[in-house]
């Protein structure tokens, strides 16, 4: 897959915040149900951890639970979502199903270090673009979300690396490699 790099590339953080950022259907599939609770074992000062997308029914109640640590921003759209990888600080998609997620290529491509799991199907490299972690392991994902946030400035640079290493998958590289299969 690709990105439309005229859409997402790297933007200006307004403040200091280390600030979590999933996008995608919010549900069991994608791991939130994980990822919740290491964000509750951790309690991390001065962070918050937004959700942009819809809440699948079976998780309501899961999402009402933990919404004094949480904030749900719904649906955004698609030419709104720049704005919000560039108020992040790392994204992530501890998905236990995916082909490859769209989310992950454009978060790279705005800067973002990553934390996905291994079965999102993304093309971030572990260690370099952020870290690629198990399914189901609530463990992995507190470690490198305080990772992440006690090691900032080496966070920002592998989402600087991310932000090139991704230039290889544009939807018109995407588009030229096919043409050539064919």
């Amino acid at each position: 897959y690709g990105f439309n790099p005229g859409d997402f590339s790297p933007g200006k953080k307004n403040d200091d915040v280390f600030r979590v950022l999933f996008v995608g259907n919010i549900g069991i599939q994608k791991g939130v149900h994980y990822l919740l609770d290491a964000w509750e074992r951790l309690a991390l000062p001065d962070a918050e951890l937004i959700f942009i997308g819809k809440v699948e029914e079976g998780m309501q109640p899961l999402m009402q639970k933990h919404a004094r640590r949480i904030t749900l921003k719904g649906h955004v759209r698609h030419e709104e979502l720049k704005h919000e990888y560039a108020q992040a600080s790392v994204f992530i998609l501890p998905s236990l199903q995916e082909g490859s997620a769209l989310v992950t290529y454009e978060a790279m491509a705005c800067g973002l270090p990553l934390i996905v799991s291994e079965n999102t199907g993304s093309v971030a490299r572990d260690g370099k673009d952020g870290y690629v972690i198990p399914i189901r392991d609530v463990n992995a994902i507190a470690e490198k979300l305080q990772w992440m946030y006690d090691h900032r400035d080496e966070a920002a640079k592998m989402g600087a690396v991310a932000a090139e290493y991704i230039q290889e998958f544009t939807w018109d590289r995407y588009a030229e490699s096919v043409i050539a299969v064919y």
